[in-house]
């Protein structure tokens, strides 16, 4: 029986994929902190029945190398995704954005021939202004989230051509689905316009033209199954943009009030903070990915919105 490990997997994302991997057959051991200030949740993993569930953060677990050792594919989906919060509290953003993966890059030395596959960040690329985003775009984050994740990612880069492993980075940027946070000051922009309208607020949309990656959470966790699984990925490090759709903000907001049967929309100028950060409306070229894996996330999301939507009514 094959192995995966999945780091940060008792979260919105991990959670999924240790799932997904769990239903493959495989078996699965879950590395996961429980920092309250992140979507980890006990009751994310605790369905799945058998899979090995170590909490504590990955520098403190005593016998890592032996996870690490007996790992078929790891997958590190650690973060935090609070990226105005991280403006202001830069030290905490780092610990779980850039410290915990430097310190899974270095201890990888003694494994080569590993594989490991990072959920990385739309906002590593920042606000660039050509005509699309690919994955030859350069690197030139806007806030302090994707300064981390820049970081995180080349640690990877530059240790798995030391240390002989493998890494896939996965950019992608507004992810939605069940088990996001639902709680919380900064939860996302998805997150917070299905609050708002659920509990009666007005959603505020800043600007009448800005657009933002959205995907799925089922189409990223498709998309890691099958990178995880294919052998053909063993060069040191490849990184693949992941997109559901590029779409205007103010579609996303109907969207989410067509699917909540409530609430409606305000349209306010850009406030100086999210200005600062904001990292434009350049689509996001996906066609590397979909050509490598051969899936094709639907256009459709009025399910998977249904779905979201209703995990919210159940959690807020």
């Amino acid at each position: 029986m094959k192995t995966a490990l999945i780091l940060g997997g008792a979260g919105f994302i991990g959670s999924h994929i240790a799932e997904r991997f769990h239903n493959e057959g495989w078996k699965v051991v879950v590395i996961d902190g429980m920092n309250p200030r992140t979507s980890a949740r006990g009751e994310n993993v605790r369905a799945l029945q058998g899979i090995s569930f170590i909490q504590r953060t990955v520098e403190t677990v005593p016998n890592l190398d032996e996870f690490l050792s007996a790992a078929d594919i790891i997958i590190d989906t650690m973060a935090w995704t609070a990226h105005r919060l991280a403006l202001y509290e830069p030290e905490f953003d780092h610990a779980l954005n850039q410290a915990s993966h430097l310190h899974i890059a270095t201890a990888l030395a003694k494994y080569p021939a590993k594989r490991l596959v990072f959920l990385s960040s739309r906002g590593v690329y920042g606000n660039f202004t050509g005509g699309e985003i690919t994955e030859e775009t350069p690197l030139l984050p806007e806030d302090i989230q994707g300064v981390h994740k820049l970081a995180a990612e080349s640690y990877y880069r530059i240790y798995a051509k030391l240390y002989k492993y493998a890494v896939v980075s996965l950019r992608f940027g507004n992810c939605f689905g069940e088990r996001m946070p639902t709680r919380g000051e900064d939860i996302g922009l998805i997150g917070g316009f299905v609050r708002d309208a659920l509990e009666g607020r007005a959603i505020e949309i800043f600007g009448t033209h800005r657009t933002r990656p959205v995907v799925y959470v089922q189409d990223v966790v498709e998309y890691v199954w099958r990178i995880a699984v294919d052998a053909r990925l063993d060069e040191p490090f490849a990184a693949f943009n992941v997109n559901g759709q590029n779409i205007p903000i103010h579609t996303i907001a109907q969207q989410i009030v067509d699917s909540c049967g409530v609430g409606e929309l305000t349209v306010k100028p850009l406030p100086h903070e999210i200005q600062t950060i904001d990292i434009g409306s350049t689509p996001v070229n996906c066609d590397k990915i979909k050509a490598f894996t051969g899936f094709v996330p639907s256009n459709d999301w009025t399910d998977a919105m249904k779905r979201t939507v209703d995990y919210f009514r159940n959690n807020l």
